[in-house]
């Protein structure tokens, strides 16, 4: 696969002709890990239209000239991106053709991960192999498989780690995640299903996202672990179309988790500031527990 960058204008373009000379623009419901010699655009802009944010929480945003996400800081996790790694190959399953790499260190201790990614057509991750470096128990692999329809929202996640884990998301016609799904080898009918809503009562109409924001694990009980940087650099697909205002998660043990959302948005209805609430409940209790998150800025 030939990997190409491109400003954001131009790559928006880029990507709009290869869209068009797409015979089949059906999802591809089985994603190649080989998948070919395809040229591949990567292009944030696809994702945040009005630009990657700053900062998320602590997480500050770095990109380099041609507006990809090349390095994110959180505390003492440092996340780098590389679009055109070296070839070198310590795993053998580590895929041959890998189109790029991410890493996260910890401070200045040993442990860190590696993701040897390749792109779908969309530039989005299809397939990663993860190496887990721990300096007391060595190293450790997983696999990750991504699956997205044809406007590039994910519709599955597949994970070796937790007993072969699959996520399976659901949308409307709005292009909103409505129900989100988790079930493994010991679980195959569900160990987690979550309901997401986007409106209430002070807000009767949906909030447009207009900024391309989607927080995967704080609003839509998808887990990404170290994964979940890759969204900020647009390789993860595309957000929903409103604002996420509240979910339901349930588990097969019969814990239940309400949360409220609340957002705060500039002039440019862009949202700055996520604050969350919730309820749980546990089936050893007979009254559930309130509590609040602590709030997450974002900067544009």
């Amino acid at each position: 696969m030939k990997l190409k960058f491109l400003p954001f204008a131009v790559a928006a373009l880029a990507l709009g002709f290869t869209a068009c000379s797409d015979d089949d623009d059906e999802p591809d419901l089985n994603p190649n890990p080989n998948p070919g010699d395809e040229n591949v655009v990567v292009d944030p802009s696809t994702v945040f239209a009005a630009g990657i944010p700053t900062q998320v929480g602590d997480a500050v945003i770095t990109t380099n000239a041609d507006g990809l996400v090349t390095k994110i800081s959180d505390g003492d996790m440092i996340v780098t991106f590389d679009y055109a790694p070296a070839k070198s190959r310590a795993e053998v399953f580590i895929p041959a053709a890998y189109d790029m790499t991410m890493n996260v260190e910890w401070g200045n201790d040993d442990d860190g991960v590696d993701f040897y990614i390749k792109l779908n057509k969309q530039g989005f991750i299809e397939y990663a192999y993860e190496v887990d470096e721990d300096s007391y128990d060595g190293e450790t692999a997983d696999e990750w498989w991504f699956k997205y329809d044809r406007n590039g929202r994910m519709i599955e996640m597949k994970r070796t780690e937790g007993d072969n884990e699959i996520t399976t998301i659901t949308y409307n016609a709005d292009g909103d995640i409505i129900a989100v799904k988790v079930s493994d080898d010991d679980a195959p009918d569900g160990k987690m299903e979550c309901t997401v809503t986007y409106t209430n009562d002070n807000n009767p109409v949906a909030i447009a996202n207009k900024s391309g924001i989607m927080l995967y694990d704080e609003t839509l009980c998808i887990d990404m672990d170290e994964m979940a940087p890759a969204y900020f650099a647009g390789l993860l697909g595309k957000g929903t179309a409103h604002l996420p205002l509240g979910a339901t998660e349930t588990d097969d043990d019969g814990y239940k988790d309400i949360y409220t959302y609340e957002w705060v948005l500039n002039a440019n209805q862009m949202p700055t500031m996520l604050k969350t609430s919730y309820e749980s409940y546990s089936p050893w209790y007979d009254q559930p527990y309130f509590g609040e998150e602590d709030p997450i800025s974002i900067k544009w």
